[in-house]
């Protein structure tokens, strides 16, 4: 992504060569008037040149609904996926399997991989029937990963499930609690959502609280890739354990983060983030209200864990900062287009999410006039953003365009909504 750093000040010293992970911290705007709101960017990037000179060990326990709705090509290429994730791994990763339907049990107790022919032999053996017991899977899963529970490994969940949860705590709120437990354990949970009849909300919740990756999967013959996707980066991790901490001086307001869940205790907030791969950026929009004097807006301290250079903790820090006018001219003659665009298409994100909640309660033409309206905005960001970040926005206009048409007509299907809720989620965790 095509980053235009505001101020001659900024934090060049973060840009050191061999350190894993850039921090650039972009202001919106570099001149302020008093009591002007501005948006600073936290990027975090990781280097992509670098090659790891050993792999991070896994944990891993693949958890799969094997309920009667997964019977036919959904079973066989779930089968098929697993089998090839495990032809993948290490003879140093451990390896779970946990089934559910109308209840949850271990097929694969956690094991090193040291024989690939067997743990096949019990994939190919899992036939559909039954129920969804979702979260008492998900915990027999973080249950088999804690024999081998270590900061030394990544601890991760993969789970695949088609269907409503229907057996046990089965509420978005519910899963979120658990992904953010399980998460403090220093485990991550990706989760796979197969057609259109599975709970996208609570799927969602539960890698979103945990940091790991959401699917919706439409077409089962993707099942194999994206199980190959997220062994792959799992593979390639060149950070982890992430914790951002943000301390806003006195004379900043901060209003909090855009997209994100994150809340300011007085002065002060953090972020948490599982894990980066080789090459990846995610960011952060931090919302201030300028009511001071002084140049500092945002202190920013980033600790994590160095998978490319030993497993060393590191930490990168620096500071936002802006200058003052009296004059608004000054201020919007300093405006970042590029922030500015992609601080909209986050603010998109968030559109989308307001718009299906509309949608849910039958109020389609409100739906479609909070999309319009945000439309128009990406439009007026258009002219003054980078090429790259054009694409972005030409891309995000027809796309809300569509879906404005969509409910307009009273075209809101469980299809549709997946489609918008996973677009929305990828782009507030930067994915």
């Amino acid at each position: 992504m095509l980053l235009i750093l505001g101020l001659a000040t900024a934090c060049f010293a973060n840009l050191f060569a061999g350190e894993t992970l850039q921090l650039k911290l972009v202001p919106d705007r570099d001149v302020v008037l008093k009591g002007q709101e501005v948006v600073i960017k936290i990027d975090l990037s990781a280097i992509a040149e670098k090659k790891k000179s050993r792999r991070t060990p896994l944990n891993l326990a693949v958890v799969l609904d094997k309920s009667g709705s997964m019977t036919g090509a959904k079973i066989e290429k779930t089968r098929q996926a697993a089998m090839q994730l495990v032809d993948r791994l290490a003879p140093d990763d451990v390896f779970s399997l946990v089934i559910f339907s109308d209840h949850a049990e271990v097929l694969v107790p956690a094991q090193k991989v040291t024989d690939k022919e067997a743990l096949k032999e019990k994939i190919e053996s899992i036939e559909a029937d039954g129920s969804t017991a979702l979260y008492a899977g998900v915990k027999m899963g973080a249950d088999e990963l804690s024999e081998y529970l270590s900061p030394r490994r990544i601890n991760r969940i993969i789970l695949l499930s088609d269907g409503l949860a229907n057996v046990g705590p089965s509420s978005p709120g519910q899963l979120r609690r658990l992904g953010g437990d399980l998460a403090e354990r220093g485990i991550s949970v990706t989760t796979i959502g197969v057609g259109d009849d599975y709970n996208e909300d609570l799927m969602a919740a539960l890698a979103e609280a945990s940091d790991a990756n959401y699917y919706y999967v439409q077409d089962t013959e993707k099942l194999p890739g994206i199980f190959a996707k997220e062994l792959g980066e799992m593979q390639s991790v060149a950070a982890r354990d992430v914790r951002i901490e943000i301390i806003c001086p006195e004379g900043v307001r901060p209003l909090g983060f855009i997209g994100r869940p994150e809340k300011f205790a007085g002065q002060q907030a953090a972020v948490n983030l599982s894990q980066f791969t080789t090459g990846q950026s995610r960011y952060l929009f931090l919302r201030c209200l300028v009511d001071g004097d002084q140049p500092e807006v945002a202190h920013v301290k980033v600790n994590y864990t160095d998978e490319l250079n030993g497993g060393n903790v590191v930490i990168a820090d620096d500071v936002a900062k802006v200058r003052f006018s009296d004059d608004q001219s000054d201020s919007d003659k300093s405006v970042n287009g590029a922030v500015v665009a992609e601080k909209e298409l986050v603010l998109t994100a968030v559109a989308k999410d307001a718009a299906l909640a509309e949608a849910d309660a039958g109020n389609y033409q409100k739906a479609a006039q909070i999309l319009a309206a945000q439309g128009n905005v990406l439009g007026q960001s258009y002219a003054a953003a980078p090429a790259a970040v054009q694409y972005q926005l030409r891309g995000e206009m027809d796309n809300i365009s569509s879906f404005t048409n969509q409910f307009e007509n009273g075209q809101y299907d469980s299809a549709s909504r997946k489609v918008m809720q996973a677009q929305s989620w990828n782009t507030r965790n930067a994915k």
